[in-house]
């Protein structure tokens, strides 16, 4: 069972209510395309996408 998390920053789903779902959906197609086994069923593929306050992310030491 394949489990993604994405996390981003949070303002950017809030800007737009639909991006969640659509990175969910394209994740979740390409990793079953990738993991879809010799007998060709589909894995049971989990995505999940969160929302990281900017606070809480640093890049190079640096509050972002």
């Amino acid at each position: 069972m394949p489990l993604v998390t994405i996390k981003m920053f949070e303002h950017r789903l809030q800007n737009d209510p639909e991006l969640a779902k659509r990175l969910a959906v394209a994740v979740d197609a390409l990793v079953a395309e990738y993991c879809t086994g010799p007998d060709g069923a589909r894995p049971d593929t989990w995505v999940t996408v969160e929302g990281v306050p900017r606070e809480q992310w640093t890049f190079n030491g640096e509050i972002r």
